[in-house]
Formats: C-alpha cells, structure tokens, sequence
C-alpha cells in the first residue's frame, strides 16, 4: 500500500489519476487529469469563492458513471453518495454536514425538478450559496434560518443537462468499453482501503489552502469568462504540483473547454441566432420583414423550427419574444413589421461565440 504525505502531495495525486485509468475508460485521456485536480480541490474548497460542479455524462447507461463516483467518493472530502435526492434533503445534509455530494442517476433527478435545480446553481459560488428557510418557533412564531448550499458536487446521468448546469460544470464524457478493453474490477472494500489517502489529503488541505487558493495562474483566454472561472482551482492546484501537472491541467483545459465544440452547447436562443445570421450575411438591406424571416426559418421541413413547437412550426409570436430577450424588437413599417439589421448584428456580436 503507498504511503501518503501531505508534505509532499504529488504522489498521492498521481496516484489518484493512475487509479482513474486502471478502473475507468474515458472517451478523453485528459479527463482523468481534471477529475484528480477537482477531487483535491474537494478538500481546499472553503479557500475559494467559486468553485464548479463536477458533470459525468454518457450517451447509454452501462459506461462506467457509477464506477467512477465510486472512485471519487474513496478519494474526495467527506463523499455522500445518493442515486435521488429531493431539494430539502440537498441543502440539509450540507448545512449538517459539508460533504463533497456525488448524485448518480442526475438525469432523472434532476429533470424537471426546477426547485433542485435552481439550488444547485446557487451553490456555484459561496456569495450565493445559501436557502433562506421560514421555520416554526416553539411559542408559535416564526424565524428565518439560513441553511448552506456550499459543498462540492458532482452528478453523473445519461445525455445532456440544462445549459445553467453545464455552464457551472467541468464536464467528463464517458463511454462503453468494448470487449478488447480491460478495465481493474473496484474491490468492495475500495473505500476503506484509502483512508490514509483522505487523511492525507485533509493535512494538506489545512497546511496549503489558503496560500493555493491566492496562487496567481495565468488560464489561456480561449473559453467563456465561466469556464475560465471554473478552472482557476485546477490551475491552481496544478502550479503547486510537480511532474507535469502544469501542463497537463492545460491540456485538459485545451482539449475540454477549446477544442471540444460539444463542451459549449447553444441554447436554443444562441442556436436561433446563428442561423438567423446565415440569412443575415446574404442580405444586404437594413431590415428585413419578419414574415420574410420566419419563412426562412422554417421553410425546410427537417429544420428545428419546422417542428420545435411541439411538432408544429414557431410561429411570429414565439420568435418575436425570443428575440426580445437579446435586444432585437420589431418595428412597425408601413406595410410591415421589421426587424432592424444593426440590432440584429449586435445580438450576434454580444451572444454568439
């Protein structure tokens, strides 16, 4: 068994990634880099003021997402493992007991659970990480408590998540391995197997935190603001280690965040506005009717807006309150309405990446 030093935390998170290959298949060999920075980052978390959501993701079940929660909760700060969880359960056993919060099966969860889910994005930064409660006093009055909603989470669930998820997440792909690939069996006993690990982990938690967490880095401007945000801990973490962890946190953040065109989704209002601005580079006017402009939009019948509105075609109304919420409003011409090219660029140039 190998001997763990909070003087000396290299090996330990080497050790960490090496047992993340032996167990897992990644659809990403960097993954494992990450998931091993954001495991250790699990123990500095009280040192920052935003720390990201940990998001697994497959495309079918059966491609290692509960293994790899398994290993995370031998390795990361105080892990609770739950297959559901409701919205007063989540921000109860954080307020009582500040584990790191592993929830296998997200999809089902946390779809259409509109309560959960707007807890769970408070809880991206400290500032915003609290639940005002309303709760019964014992002479019959009332009294507002404040419950935390501060802890590190991780979700792992079946295809894709709502984008205020994704956007507060450092996202890991899996997939299933085939018959040629051979992954090491998780012993039973793989948790208590590494408590020397976790007190390790916590010694060094306690004697670096704080001068981590004020480490300069220097992140490529190649991302969005947020995710840049949202891996400024690995940053972090990873210039305070030796071997290759600078580099290889940059690789990560590279191939992850820059390079992976499926990291970013766009929404449904950034996918209407790109394929607005394909009709938009052709036309030369300064408006252009918006009769004209719904037609374009769903004049082909496998077009997304033949058949977004249940199966029917967006109708004026819809896409006039769509764009409403990007700064672009029709204006009233004499024998039609209009929406104006400038606004319309503008949009472009403010929300498309």
């Amino acid at each position: 068994m190998m001997k763990h030093s909070p003087n000396n935390i290299t090996p330990t998170v080497n050790f960490i990634a090496e047992e993340l290959q032996r167990h897992i298949i990644f659809e990403n060999g960097t993954h494992r880099f990450a998931i091993s920075l954001w495991i250790a980052g699990t123990y500095l978390m009280d040192n920052w003021g935003l720390y990201p959501k940990l998001y697994i993701n497959s495309p079918e079940r059966e491609c290692g997402k509960t293994s790899l929660l398994c290993i995370i909760e031998a390795f990361a700060c105080n892990a609770r493992m739950a297959a559901s969880i409701t919205p007063s359960a989540f921000y109860r056993i954080i307020e009582s007991e500040g584990p790191t919060l592993l929830i296998d099966e997200a999809d089902r969860t946390l779809r259409g659970n509109e309560e959960l889910n707007g807890i769970i994005n408070a809880g991206h930064t400290k500032r915003t990480a609290i639940k005002i409660l309303s709760e019964p006093t014992h002479d019959g009055k009332w009294k507002s408590v404040e419950m935390s909603l501060w802890a590190p989470q991780a979700f792992a669930g079946i295809g894709t998540q709502a984008d205020t998820l994704l956007s507060r997440s450092i996202k890991i792909k899996m997939r299933r391995k085939m018959v040629s690939e051979a992954v090491a069996t998780i012993p039973i006993d793989y948790f208590e197997k590494h408590q020397d690990l976790r007190h390790c982990m916590k010694s060094w938690s306690e004697k670096e935190g704080k001068s981590i967490a004020e480490l300069t880095v220097s992140i490529p401007k190649t991302a969005s603001d947020r995710a840049i945000d949202n891996w400024r801990p690995m940053f972090q973490i990873a210039n305070t280690l030796m071997d290759e962890w600078p580099e290889r946190v940059l690789t990560a953040f590279t191939e992850m965040e820059v390079n992976d065109k499926e990291s970013n989704p766009l929404s449904e209002g950034t996918e209407l506005l790109t394929d607005i601005q394909l009709l938009i580079e052709k036309n030369k006017s300064n408006e252009i009717p918006a009769a004209e402009l719904l037609s374009y939009l769903v004049m082909k019948q496998d077009s997304e807006w033949f058949q977004h509105n249940r199966g029917k075609p967006i109708t004026q109304k819809w896409l006039s309150r769509m764009l409403q919420g990007y700064g672009v409003f029709t204006e009233p011409r004499r024998h039609a309405n209009v929406y104006e090219v400038e606004k319309l660029v503008e949009a472009f140039a403010r929300y498309l990446p």
